[in-house]
């Protein structure tokens, strides 16, 4: 009923548009293989179609009747087969040959194979990037004879030397990727059309009454001469200005003008600073924009304070609290000193809301750092970062640190440790019903991933808006995967089982579990994985046989990074505890103590708000302030 339908489509999209060029995709109404080393197997119902040197041919037979009969070979433009490639044991070539004999799908075999006739294409390359893509052949003279009346019995790929590779049937009903013939035909030439001639207007060279024509603009205008609608016709003609300007006077901060000839305006230079000279200013000066200095600047004050400016650094400030904002374009833009504990070197306070910021920092060269944070002691932290906000604002949670990358490679938040025992990133859950850490969206870790336990958390399914689900995650001492199905045994009460083409490279020591559906039998495995397939025997036909396979692991990775099953702990963590409180013993005994596991109170510290009163400044060579920052 398919092949009918198809058909009538095609007959009725051919007769539409016979008038125009056309266009027919036709799939197989026959197709399969034979193999010398099975003489008598039939291969009609796989889904795959083999070509080998070791004696695979295949064959494929298009159905031609859906086009109508007064289309014949004279009409074709091209014809061309389309084969898809599933697999590429061997990159070699192959020919395409006429098929001169009858055959039938279903009953092709090696022993009466059709004979073949002349070649249609002779070393077609297939190699092993045409796996899973279309191959074309030109097959326009094959085509061409069909439709002039000989007898149509198909094609056959044949092997060209050594070669191996397979396509996929129109029984392959995963991929839906049958063979192809894909037919272009011309129409006859359309009518002649009503226009005689083109002639050319005013203003306008060029026309003509046959061929391509071309109209172009006047090109016997004089220089400085346009073309201009005289109100009845496009004439040259020299453009006049109609301004009445009779003088020029010279305004604010300007010298010059005149009422004749060429004028000058000059800008008074006692009134107007100019780039390439000394300037003296006087009062309060405002910029907008960037300022750079190439010698250097010098001011009785800072900003927020006393300071001084300096070619050496972009900007140098000794002493009180300042807010400072700072485009880097070169190194040091902005460089602070503090000496006093409990001082800011720099502090940035924004009093505005809307995504004002305290601190920013912005580097236009490349492989520069907006902020750089750096701890030179043996002590501390290199950024300290606190909120004490309650509430989302500017599209994100209220978080202490909060980073965005915009890069298509980069990270929002990277953690890089460089120290042996080091963490690049750490996350500690201090209160029962917070997390330690949480993504939103898929995680990928490039190595081993350690835990405690593990689950899948999902609204309940059935009530998803008040309960979660929770499910445990399945472990195991070794690196197994897992692999379940069904099977429909055959009429011998067996089955084969193929599994991907990948699963010998990935898994090795296979178990197995067979369990009877509807039924008793006593199945087993017949034969054991070979070649990415196992057997399952013993039972009755049509039964079906739930089954499931684990393989250990043994890819490149696995094999380089097995997981102890024990583990003695290293040194300096004998006598510690993952979770202490879960064995009698005291915090202090966890891993990690004091380097990244502390009490659940450290850190905790209240906002410190310097004022902005200037009590003293300090220079870098100072050791005393005249003033003090209140705690």
């Amino acid at each position: 009923m398919k092949r009918y339908s198809t058909s009538c489509a095609l007959s009725l999209l051919l007769t539409i548009v016979f008038a125009l060029s056309a266009f027919a995709q036709i799939t197989p109404s026959d197709d399969s293989y034979t193999l010398t080393s099975s003489p008598t197997a039939n291969f009609g119902a796989a889904t795959t179609l083999n070509v080998q040197s070791a004696g695979a041919t295949t064959f494929v037979r298009f159905d031609l009747s859906g086009i109508p009969p007064t289309v014949t070979g004279a009409m074709v433009a091209k014809a061309t087969l389309k084969i898809y490639v599933g697999t590429v044991t061997t990159a070699g070539s192959f020919n395409v040959d006429l098929v001169t004999s009858s055959w039938k799908e279903n009953t092709i075999t090696a022993n009466d194979s059709p004979t073949l006739g002349s070649a249609i294409a002779s070393a077609v390359p297939v190699i092993a990037a045409d796996k899973n893509k279309y191959v074309l052949i030109d097959v326009t003279t094959a085509a061409v004879d069909w439709l002039n009346g000989t007898a149509n019995d198909g094609l056959a790929i044949v092997p060209d030397g050594a070669v191996s590779f397979a396509l996929n049937s129109k029984e392959t009903t995963t991929t839906s990727h049958p063979a192809e013939l894909d037919i272009v035909l011309t129409g006859p030439a359309g009518p002649p059309g009503p226009i005689s001639g083109v002639t050319a207007g005013a203003g306008l060279t060029g026309g003509g009454t046959k061929g391509n024509v071309k109209l172009s603009l006047l090109t016997t205008c004089t220089s400085g001469q346009v073309l201009q609608w005289n109100g009845s016709t496009w004439v040259c003609a020299t453009s006049k200005g109609t301004g009445t300007i009779t003088g020029v006077t010279a305004g604010t901060d300007l010298t010059g003008g005149g009422t004749s000839g060429n004028v000058t305006l000059n800008l008074d230079t006692s009134k107007v600073p100019q780039l390439n000279a000394s300037n003296s200013f006087t009062g309060n000066q405002s910029v907008t924009g960037n300022l750079t200095s190439t010698a250097t600047i010098t001011g009785a004050a800072g900003i927020f304070g006393a300071g001084t400016i300096t070619s050496d650094s972009a900007l140098t400030i000794a002493g009180g609290p300042s807010a400072i904002y700072a485009v880097s374009v070169q190194d040091d833009t902005i460089l602070a000193y503090s000496t006093a504990d409990g001082t800011f070197a720099i502090f940035g306070s924004a009093m505005g809301g809307n995504s004002a910021a305290g601190v920013t920092g912005e580097v236009e060269g490349a492989g520069g750092f907006g902020v750089q944070a750096i701890n030179g002691s043996t002590a501390g932290q290199a950024l300290w970062a606190e909120t004490f906000a309650l509430s989302s604002a500017n599209g994100a949670g209220p978080d202490a640190v909060h980073g965005v990358s915009h890069g298509p490679s980069g990270a929002g938040v990277a953690g890089v440790n460089d120290a042996s025992g080091g963490i690049g990133v750490y996350g500690r859950q201090l209160i029962s019903g917070s997390y330690a850490g949480r993504f939103d969206g898929d995680v990928w870790v490039n190595g081993n991933l350690s835990k405690n336990g593990g689950s899948f958390k999902i609204d309940h399914p059935l009530d998803p808006s008040n309960k979660y689900l929770y499910h445990s995650f399945v472990e195991s001492p070794d690196m197994k995967n897992i692999y379940d199905g069904v099977a429909i045994l055959d009429a011998s009460g067996e089955a084969v089982v193929t599994m991907p083409e990948w699963f010998g490279a990935l898994n090795r020591d296979f178990r197995y579990q067979l369990t009877c559906i509807g039924g008793f039998a006593p199945v087993y495995i017949a034969d054991e994985m070979a070649n990415n397939q196992f057997k399952v025997g013993g039972g009755k036909p049509g039964m079906k046989v739930s089954w499931q396979v684990t393989g250990t692991r043994q890819d490149a990775w696995a094999n380089a990074h097995r997981i102890p099953v024990e583990e003695i702990k290293p040194e300096d963590e004998h006598g510690t505890y993952l979770h202490p409180e879960l064995f009698g013993a005291p915090e202090t005994s966890a891993v990690g103590w004091g380097r990244y596991r502390f009490p659940d109170n450290a850190g905790k510290r209240g906002p410190r708000m310097p004022s902005r009163k200037n009590r003293g400044h300090l220079k870098p060579e100072q050791t005393e302030a005249t003033g003090s920052l209140p705690q």
